[in-house]
């Protein structure tokens, strides 16, 4: 059977099954409605590839919103592209009865172009609608359908569409023709159903998941693609407009990307004489990389440029140097130009940047990155050192948690290549407090505080020095401490720009009624800063595992001098936690009319099984509750 009339055929079948379907509320098992905001009728989606440059996509699905948490889910948003054409888009408004209340076409849709608020221009666009409709329970109908104009990148397969949200049944078809193979990876294969068909030109995979039951979220789980069943598909030989290439293993994508950025490295003759006239008097190879990526951020600027290929293919160097400014593809690309006019060699990156990003999949080769970065190995026969060029301030070597511990493809000379970039351990990341404070009578404290941020903990402080005006400052330092009313002044940062990155933070602050006065006593919670806030609720139910995301150290030393006619009454008892999620100690002393604290928490990165939680919840809630632990000092009898 051609594959026009098997796609005119799953349409029928899938149209006819709409048919048959009612949309009474009444219908949707209890089990599924406990606990949701909304269930997921139906949903099937149609995935014919006719060829190595057609694709047709078609969606159709119901969702019945129970409650006024459920209404994002029935809002219509749909992406498209010139290379990816939306043919037909519809919606249908049903009571909670199942009668049509209302519909809507294409036309009637809000379209407008896509804002992402960094990209100077693309050219992708967003049709939506919502019918606000708030009489629950109701159900929304949509049907839509996009024809792709390439294989490089296939649509994949997400039934569950969020957490409290249940489904009846989803579908997941791709026909495709023998001569064309796919490859498909399926995450949480266990609770999906599959099948296959043949015949003499065509094949067709289906997936389907049905009688799911809504999740509720849970403190500290695993991303979206760690939890939820998925299916990716990917064509073994693709085509993106002119180009063809094989995603049968990461080295030949990488040759894909290889052949798609060929002849676009080419420096002008003016940036090649820059380029000697900054590294040929520089002795180490480390200084001349550093030199060069400063070149590189003074001269350039970040501006997302998204246009047909352009989402895949980065503009030439020319283009770059000519007019200062690039994507990340280009900036990157640009880099690893002049670092090769130095005699340097570094490499183009594809990764998936953000902490909730795409899964790498060492055995199944696949197009969904959203990032590039550059790998300059083994400089000095040190650690390979990463540059990020999208960031005009960021210090050679560092990725912050933006690209951190994950897997990436360095596209080399001979095709791709795995590798991972750094993970920043207990000891990189750290953070150390000293406070000298002075308590008076009436409760009022004034301090003065001196802090070291090293690593990932000196991101934000990075970001206030290198976009935030003075008065930007000042105002982050007036809204960031949960504390009675205070001021801040004599605000000093200063950063040093290394592999590890260092901010030193100094300021003073008053903060007045700090310690409660009540007669011939003061009551004073003397950890000041570092106090956690993550208190745990209890979840004998707890299905998901634990993932703790950041390896860290706090140090605090705390001196806080009070009125010599006071002692202490009552001091807390010291507390020390060893635990498989890390350690928290914190002592407290009163000496020569002066408080004393000794702080330290560290928190080991790791995934932890969902039984471990309750041991986890008395860890965190005896960490909060100690932070906060109060002493009283009394006036001394005259």
């Amino acid at each position: 059977m051609e594959l026009k009339y098997l796609w005119i055929l799953l349409i029928f079948t899938t149209y006819n099954a709409l048919k048959a379907q009612s949309l009474n509320c009444n219908d949707i098992p209890d089990s599924l409605k406990e606990d949701a905001d909304a269930v997921v009728r139906f949903d099937n989606t149609v995935v014919t590839i006719q060829n190595l440059n057609k694709v047709i996509i078609r969606h159709e699905y119901a969702i019945t919103v129970l409650n006024e948490n459920g209404n994002d889910y029935a809002e219509y948003y749909k992406s498209y592209d010139p290379m990816n054409v939306l043919n037909e888009a519809t919606g249908v408004l049903y009571d909670a009865a199942g009668k049509k209340l209302r519909s809507v076409k294409k036309k009637e849709m809000t379209d407008e172009p896509y804002n992402d608020y960094i990209s100077l221009t693309n050219d992708t666009r967003i049709k939506s609608f919502n019918f606000y409709y708030r009489t629950y329970p109701y159900t929304v109908v949509y049907t839509d359908e996009i024809t792709q104009t390439n294989t490089f990148q296939l649509p994949y397969w997400k039934p569950i569409l969020g957490t409290n949200c249940s489904v009846m049944q989803s579908r997941f078809q791709v026909a495709y023709p023998n001569s064309k193979p796919i490859q498909y990876k399926i995450l949480k294969a266990s609770i999906i159903q599959f099948d296959s068909s043949d015949n003499s030109n065509t094949k067709t995979y289906t997936w389907q998941l049905s009688g799911y039951k809504s999740s509720p979220y849970e403190p500290l789980q695993p991303n979206r693609f760690e939890r939820n069943p998925y299916v990716f598909i990917g064509a073994t030989h693709f085509q993106l407009q002119n180009y063809k290439g094989s995603m049968d293993s990461w080295n030949n994508y990488g040759k894909f990307i290889n052949e798609l950025n060929s002849n676009r490295n080419q420096l002008p003759e003016v940036i090649q004489q820059q380029v000697h006239q900054i590294v040929d008097s520089l002795s180490t190879r480390q200084q001349k990389i550093i030199a060069l990526y400063q070149f590189m951020q003074k001269n350039t600027r970040y501006i997302n440029i998204t246009l047909g290929i352009g989402g895949w293919q980065p503009y030439d160097c020319a283009y770059v140097a000519n007019n200062k400014y690039g994507d990340c593809k280009a900036l990157s690309n640009y880099m690893v130009a002049l670092l090769n006019e130095a005699g340097i060699k570094a490499y183009y990156v594809l990764i998936n940047a953000t902490d909730n990003h795409f899964p790498f999949f060492h055995d199944f080769p696949n197009a969904y990155f959203n990032h590039a970065t550059v790998c300059v190995p083994n400089v000095n026969g040190a650690d390979t050192l990463w540059l990020e060029c999208t960031d005009a301030t960021m210090p050679a070597g560092y990725v912050s948690d933006f690209t951190d511990d994950r897997d990436a493809l360095m596209i080399t000379d001979t095709g791709g290549v795995i590798v991972h970039t750094p993970i920043y351990s207990i000891n990189q990341n750290q953070e150390s407090r000293m406070v000298q404070a002075t308590l008076n009578e009436k409760g009022d404290l004034i301090a003065q505080v001196h802090a070291r941020y090293e690593a990932q903990p000196s991101d934000a402080f990075h970001e206030l020095l290198n976009f935030y005006t003075p008065e930007k400052i000042q105002e982050y330092y007036n809204r960031s401490f949960s504390l009675p009313t205070y001021t801040v002044s004599h605000i000093q940062l200063k950063e040093e720009k290394k592999v590890i990155p260092v901010v030193n933070e100094s300021f003073d602050i008053q903060i007045n009624g700090y310690a409660s006065v009540t007669g011939k006593r003061l009551f004073i919670k003397p950890n000041i800063f570092d106090r956690w806030q993550q208190k745990l609720e209890p979840d004998e139910n707890r299905t998901n595992n634990i993932v703790i995301n950041k390896n860290f150290v706090q140090s605090d030393t705390i001196y806080i001098a009070v009125p010599s006619e006071y002692e202490v009454e009552s001091l807390p008892q010291p507390i020390q936690l060893n635990t498989q999620f890390g350690s928290y100690n914190i002592a407290f002393s009163f000496n020569h009319h002066t408080i004393q604290v000794i702080r330290k928490q560290v928190s080991i990165k790791q995934e932890l099984p969902a039984n471990t939680y309750g041991d986890l919840v008395n860890y965190y809630n005896t960490i909060s509750n100690a932070d906060v632990n109060q002493m009283v000092l009394v006036k001394k009898a005259n």
